[in-house]
């Protein structure tokens, strides 16, 4: 890669499938000797003058993006903060960023996949602070890639699989949301997508924009559900699928958080990168191994 790019949140766990990733195919990013626990956005143009890159990927806030179901509002906060400035340093040295976002911005109200064109109607603080971020990215940025992910799945202790692992390990009827639905997508998917896009970005295709990216199966939370429960009793987690009780959307804790439709249409990425959408299925069973 001839772009010289800088990879905040090197540590998260899609910043690791993305380093192995870009590894595999002689690639490889500028990175921070020791990344902060705490993210301060007064470091960044010190970070951009001393590596001098040409483009930044910023996962510093991963984790908290896709996988804690409510983040604090301090924490919110702090992302906003340091979000802000890493654009504001961006935009004054014209350097291509990449920034990921999520379903949060939408309400789930639509009946349809969404679309790039739809407009963001955000669902919670979370989803608010995504939107705004979303668009002052899109405003103050010439040169940005916003890659929007539906349920993003990786192995971390708490996250959005484990914490449906833990619930169908226990021995009890397990009580989900009816009429949940998104695009479940394997944290080495979403790396691959990363990567893919970068290299098309690296050959001065000034395909700038936000995208979304689409698993190939889209998946309502209880039949994913079943689908995980059957590979726990295969890899021996399990002796037996547990029972399970659908419940109406609304009683759950995540309505609060999460849209309903949480299914995105990925046809942008497709016809503009020729990135195609892979089943989430695929990778299931390496991540719960």
């Amino acid at each position: 890669m001839r772009m010289r790019v800088l990879l905040l949140g090197k540590s998260s766990l899609l910043g690791r499938a993305l380093n192995v990733q870009a590894a595999a195919e002689d690639i490889e990013f500028l990175t921070l000797d020791d990344e902060p626990a705490q993210w301060q956005p007064e470091e960044i143009a010190g970070w951009l003058e001393y590596l001098s890159p040409d483009a930044v990927v910023d996962l510093s806030f991963y984790h908290q993006q896709f996988q804690v179901l409510a983040p604090a509002a301090e924490a919110l906060a702090q992302h906003t903060r340091f979000a802000e400035q890493l654009i504001a340093e961006c935009r004054q040295r014209d350097l291509l960023l990449c920034m990921l976002s999520n379903t949060r911005v939408f309400d789930g109200s639509k009946g349809q996949p969404y679309t790039e064109k739809d407009p963001l109607q955000p669902i919670g603080l979370h989803g608010e602070q995504q939107a705004a971020l979303d668009t002052l990215l899109e405003q103050r940025c010439r040169r940005h890639l916003l890659l929007r992910f539906s349920w993003v799945l990786d192995a971390s202790e708490g996250g959005m699989l484990q914490r449906l692992v833990s619930q169908l390990c226990s021995e009890q009827t397990v009580v989900l949301a009816e009429e949940w639905r998104g695009n479940p997508t394997t944290v080495a998917d979403a790396a691959r997508v990363v990567l893919s896009a970068l290299k098309q970005l690296d050959c001065n295709a000034e395909l700038y924009g936000c995208y979304h990216y689409a698993s190939g199966e889209m998946a309502s939370w209880i039949s994913f559900a079943r689908t995980l429960a059957q590979e726990l009793v295969s890899c021996g987690q399990i002796e037996r699928e547990p029972g399970i009780e659908p419940v109406a959307f609304e009683t759950q804790p995540a309505a609060a958080l999460e849209p309903r439709n949480a299914v995105l249409s990925g046809r942008r990425l497709l016809y503009t990168f020729g990135i195609k959408p892979r089943t989430w299925r695929i990778g299931l069973p390496e991540l719960l191994n």
